[in-house]
């Protein structure tokens, strides 16, 4: 893992040599699309209540990282540990991950919650996988099953949460150019709104529908410092 340049524009060129009050570091699962939405949502901070002096500073998957959330959490805690820009005492780790049954076994599950608990990271996760989150911009879920949305079966290459996203898109959906201005944007306190509705801590989602990201978000909307440390 790499620590990436920082999403969006925290604040004016004249302010740059001074440090935000808080970053937030993100190590996701996937390579592309948890990213990309995190990348919108800080070009928009000011339109979604997101203070512009909080950077999001992403940990970037190397050619050798493995998808194991157990392996993101032992290359974040390492590429942190190198780096002089993380201060734990003031910033914010969250690792976002899915909680798919068939991938994410139970022991790893429970070991993620001791050691994320231990270091001080946010467990982000989302039960079945991030599309649900997406899923939340346009839907409430319970037109859904839970139960067929929690085995979340493939069908040819997509999910069944995918094929659910892809109705409201149009039947687009890329996981690799996620159009967060074009689909996503407008409808973020609607997901919020809507994830409210389901469980959101780590420890409730082992074998629940819901998600972490709205809670994350929240807590970047809540965390609106206005100060900075030279």
């Amino acid at each position: 893992m790499r620590i990436g340049q920082p999403f969006g524009q925290r604040y004016g060129q004249q302010e740059r040599t001074k440090r935000p009050r808080r970053r937030y570091f993100i190590a996701c699962e996937g390579r592309r699309t948890e990213y990309q939405y995190f990348q919108g949502l800080m070009q928009a901070a000011v339109e979604l209540g997101i203070s512009p002096l909080i950077e999001m500073v992403p940990l970037r998957h190397g050619p050798n990282t493995g998808s194991n959330p157990l392996n993101i959490f032992e290359e974040t805690v390492l590429t942190l540990s190198k780096s002089d820009h993380y201060h734990p005492e003031l910033d914010h780790v969250s690792i976002i991950v899915d909680r798919d049954q068939q991938s994410f076994k139970l022991f790893q599950f429970e070991a993620m919650l001791t050691l994320c608990k231990e270091a001080g990271f946010n467990l982000c996760i989302t039960n079945p996988c991030f599309e649900l989150w997406l899923l939340m911009h346009y839907s409430d879920l319970h037109e859904y099953d839970e139960t067929v949305m929690l085995a979340n079966k493939k069908i040819g290459s997509r999910t069944q949460v995918e094929r659910y996203l892809m109705d409201h898109l149009g039947g687009r959906y890329n996981k690799s150019r996620l159009q967060f201005r074009r689909f996503f944007k407008q409808r973020v306190f609607q997901a919020l709104e809507h994830a409210k509705a389901f469980a959101h801590e780590a420890e409730d989602l082992k074998h629940s529908v819901g998600t972490g990201v709205g809670a994350l978000i929240e807590k970047l909307q809540s965390d609106n410092q206005k100060t900075f440390i030279a």
